[in-house]
């Protein structure tokens, strides 16, 4: 099954994150169209999606120039999930426009205003360095715009079990690109560096240094066969990210919606073979089902670190690679942190996740 691509950047801002001053009317739509030709590479008076791929790829695109990029891609992206297009049209000056006025969030307020200044302080944020520190901090690392949560949730688990073997896939060259060898892929993926619109989109680890955003770069130039321009429109089964991270075997099982009634104090089938893969120290993700959710907070066709499982409490512990959202009501997170760690009820569990990739040895 593929997990569903999800947009966190269009999220409603948390109570965790500063609130940000309003743009003056217009001033993110005059920013873009300030870029509107230098976007139009080929001078014919329309933006393709191939350009703007192209010129996020691009190292010269920086600072306010790849906030402004990083919000078009964002509002085409989003434009395009509203209509149901597979295909992302060509966007003219004209279409710019109606694209700025037309997308409006629950406040309606421009999409693209938020997307802006969502984007201008990720990327102020980030770092240049893939590691300003000896080892990641897995906890700093929040999925973007690219629908990747399936590699991410695996990254996540390994980086809390083994943070030394992601620091060590990771190899700066010195003809100028980057190196990446995930243990269970028989070759390195070769990488240009991350620009900073790719910072600004995709998945950050921010003052961490960009090693979340070269990781992701680097798995999904490998599912698209090599093509860097392509490297983020690419989803992940989980079980190929357990994989090529811990070059062992791994399984998905399926979670029964009516599972047969267990004894008190014991686990279903399906949860006790993952907990005993959690003790082993092994890798496991859950992800929810794509829609009859019972449980606010959850995202649907979403993938989640499984990080524990305790029969006695009757909880799960997990982790939305989002950084953020969780189970909660109107007063927020159940546990008061929107930090994207949570504990889940099992009795809840059957109905709301729909299957499970484990690392098997």
């Amino acid at each position: 099954m593929l997990i569903r691509q999800t947009h966190s950047a269009l999220l409603p801002r948390s109570k965790s994150e500063p609130k940000s001053m309003d743009l003056p009317e217009g001033e993110v739509l005059e920013k873009l169209n300030s870029y509107f030709d230098s976007w139009d590479a080929n001078g014919n008076g329309q933006v393709a999606w191939s350009e703007v791929r192209e010129r996020v790829a691009n190292p010269e695109c920086k600072e306010d120039e790849a906030v402004a990029l990083a919000t078009l891609y964002g509002l085409v992206e989003h434009d395009a999930s509203y209509r149901g297009l597979e295909r992302k049209p060509p966007v003219s000056f004209n279409r710019l426009q109606d694209l700025y006025y037309d997308n409006a969030d629950d406040e309606d307020k421009p999409v693209a205003d938020s997307l802006y200044q969502k984007y201008q302080a990720k990327l102020a944020d980030s770092r240049d360095e893939i590691f300003p520190h000896i080892l990641p901090n897995g906890f700093m690392g929040k999925q973007g715009t690219a629908p990747s949560c399936g590699f991410l949730a695996a990254t996540f688990s390994q980086l809390i079990k083994n943070p030394r073997v992601v620091a060590d896939a990771i190899k700066e060259r010195s003809d100028g690109q980057v190196e990446v060898q995930f243990p269970g892929l028989k070759k390195p993926v070769v990488i240009t560096p991350v620009t900073d619109t790719e910072q600004a989109l995709f998945a950050s680890a921010g003052a961490d240094g960009n090693w979340l955003t070269t990781l992701e770069k680097a798995w999904g130039t490998h599912q698209a066969g090599g093509d860097q321009l392509k490297a983020f429109e690419k989803t992940t089964y989980p079980e190929d990210a357990i994989v090529a991270w811990t070059n062992g075997k791994a399984t998905t099982s399926r979670i029964p919606k009516n599972p047969e009634p267990t004894e008190r104090g014991k686990l279903p089938d399906y949860l006790s073979t993952a907990s005993r893969e959690i003790a082993a120290n092994h890798v496991v993700v859950a992800w929810t089902r794509f829609d009859n959710l019972t449980v606010e907070g959850l995202v649907p066709g979403h993938a989640y670190t499984l990080n524990g499982i305790d029969y006695e409490d009757g909880t799960v512990a997990l982790r939305n690679p989002w950084g953020r959202l969780e189970p909660g009501d109107e007063n927020g997170p159940f546990d008061g942190r929107d930090d994207g760690v949570f504990e889940f009820p099992l009795k809840e569990f059957h109905k709301n996740f729909g299957q499970i990739a484990r690392q098997t040895d």
